[in-house]
């Protein structure tokens, strides 16, 4: 696997309450912010797709908010040799997308009942170079470097996203739907491509993100997701991990 060229330095002290670290999260239960979401398996991607982008015909009391926007994403998951992030509890990601690179910094262990899920999510600049040194000061950079300890960085997966992505009204909450087309190629010929539809709580109460994902379960055309990104992409490029 390809590595990173940098030398950590002395971890600094974690940012205050200004720092960029990401977008509040609704109903937070820890001082950490939160991605509050449901992941599901979508098995036929023509019929979800038409709900992405009409919702309010296929989904009772759910209003489209604002046009669909169309992504193309690369997400570049990173540790150390020895598994570093891992050991910590904590999985890394670089994300390159339109005019953004973006350090995501999450939870491995997950906290939810039925199909909504928690955990941590940390978001701060990626700069333009693989020196996290280097990259604006986040709580994200912080607890990736007291993480990593001393030692250099590999790239564990990489992933390639095609997204339909918009905000829906749900009861008095804002849900994020993403529609992602996964690929992930390793560089031994591993390959692997699925489909995944995403709800995300942008606002408002979790109870309303738990009534949408008993409404999408209802549909054949729809299971929930049983693994992580990033399990799936290790699988198929490194199934030995």
């Amino acid at each position: 696997m390809p590595r990173s060229c940098w030398c950590p330095r002395p971890a600094a002290p974690a940012c205050g309450p200004g720092s960029d670290a990401t977008s509040p999260r609704a109903d937070r239960s820890t001082t950490d912010p939160e991605e509050i979401e449901l992941k599901l398996t979508v098995l036929d991607i023509t019929a979800i797709q038409a709900l992405v982008l009409d919702p309010a015909a296929w989904l009772p009391g759910v209003a489209p908010l604002g046009p669909p926007r169309r992504l193309e994403i690369e997400d570049r998951y990173l540790d150390t040799p020895r598994g570093s992030l891992r050991s910590a509890g904590l999985v890394a990601r670089i994300r390159t997308g339109p005019g953004a690179r973006r350090l995501t910094l999450k939870s491995l262990g997950r906290r939810g009942e039925g199909a909504v899920h928690r955990r941590l999510e940390l978001e701060g600049d990626a700069g333009h170079g693989d020196d996290p040194r280097t990259w604006p000061a986040s709580e994200a950079r912080e607890r990736f470097l007291d993480a990593a300890g001393a030692d250099p960085l590999e790239t564990l997966a990489v992933i390639r996203q095609r997204r339909i992505q918009r905000d829906v009204a749900v009861g008095r909450s804002v849900v994020e739907l993403s529609l992602d087309e996964i690929e992930v190629a390793g560089a031994t010929g591993g390959h692997d491509g699925w489909v995944e539809l995403e709800a995300e709580l942008r606002s408002g109460s979790e109870k309303d993100l738990a009534a949408l994902g008993a409404e999408l379960l209802r549909r054949a055309d729809l299971a929930p997701a049983t693994t992580s990104k990033l399990q799936r992409a290790l699988a198929a490029v490194d199934p030995l991990r």
